[in-house]
């Protein structure tokens, strides 16, 4: 499983550049918003493990975790995902994952991702100090 950067993406005037990236397997879809001096500002790390769909969002200094409601799948609607309730998974695990599986991205954008997974862990493990979020 390889993360590799998509070429033709939607950008919308007056916002951030977004980037984005997917892997062959789907089980990472990242978007990445790109500030003026090229600096990743934050990113919606979405994974799919166990066929359930979650999201770590990263934005204005602010993390949160959520469940992804996939939308209406019936071939008379066109719903779009939508983010759901406040969730948890071992960051332990999504860490090693996305480590293995972006080798191939942007350095900087890896870089800050990595660095930013890390600073929700720790600050995960500092509120609930008795429950670690680093161990499955």
């Amino acid at each position: 499983m390889t993360l590799h950067e998509l070429k033709f993406v939607r950008q919308y005037e007056g916002e951030m550049l977004r980037r984005w990236f997917d892997d062959d397997e789907g089980i990472f879809d990242l978007i990445a918003w790109v500030d003026d001096n090229d600096v990743v500002s934050g990113f919606q790390l979405a994974y799919n493990f166990n066929g359930e769909e979650r999201a770590i969002t990263w934005l204005g200094d602010a993390f949160s975790h959520r469940n992804v409601d996939p939308g209406d799948d019936s071939p008379l609607s066109n719903d779009s995902s939508v983010l759901g309730d406040t969730t948890s998974y071992p960051l332990v695990e999504i860490i090693r994952r996305f480590d293995k599986s972006s080798r191939d991205i942007a350095p900087d954008v890896r870089s800050v991702m990595l660095e930013k997974l890390e600073q929700y862990a720790e600050t995960l493990q500092t509120a609930l100090p008795d429950q670690s979020p680093t161990k499955p």
